[in-house]
């Protein structure tokens, strides 16, 4: 059986969905990538900046909060403080750290890398995706091979695409490594 790799990656950061007190609804704040640093005494305050799409009014998300920046380390200080892109990333995709700051994540556009199985033969597809908790499985399936939720689900019915553990794939969530099996239809 042939091995495949595909690399799920988030192409920008989701949007936040969190009450906005200017427009008085819940709204879509938008990362803008920064971060705000200030060190008070011994202790450092991080955020994450994010504005309301709807009104543009500012919401910092605490990413550390009255930390020691000795507990931090130099480097993530550092890139705290030079806006890192993959560490805004990071922290935006974060729903723990989203859901401590009263938000909640909303949907993640995602690309991924990797072949396509060939119709002719049966394949095994490792699929790895870091920090995209949240996304189902059938998502992914159905972005990279191209189907209908329709044609998947009959698919998955025929036994020609599985999950390596048995869970239903039109309803699992992606987990940071899943296996997948491709089977070639026979006659």
């Amino acid at each position: 059986m042939k091995t495949i790799r595909w690399r799920v990656e988030a192409i920008s950061a989701p949007a936040a969905l969190r009450p906005c007190g200017t427009c008085g609804a819940e709204a879509r704040f938008e990362s803008t990538g920064r971060f705000r640093v200030n060190s008070q005494k011994k202790r450092l305050d991080v955020w994450l900046i994010y504005r309301c799409a709807t009104c543009g009014s500012v919401w910092n998300c605490a990413v550390i909060s009255c930390g020691r920046p000795g507990g931090i380390g130099r480097e993530r200080l550092e890139r705290f403080m030079a806006n890192d892109a993959d560490l805004a990333l990071a922290c935006a995709l974060d729903t723990g750290l989203l859901k401590s700051n009263g938000a909640r994540r909303g949907r993640i556009n995602f690309v991924v890398e990797g072949d396509v199985p060939d119709d002719g033969e049966d394949c095994c597809v490792q699929i790895e995706a870091e920090g995209l908790a949240g996304i189902r499985l059938a998502e992914v399936l159905l972005a990279k091979l191209g189907l209908a939720r329709r044609r998947l689900a009959d698919l998955a019915k025929e036994g020609l695409v599985t999950s390596a553990d048995g869970m239903d794939l039109l309803a699992v969530k992606l987990r940071p490594h899943q296996v997948v099996v491709v089977r070639a239809r026979r006659g």
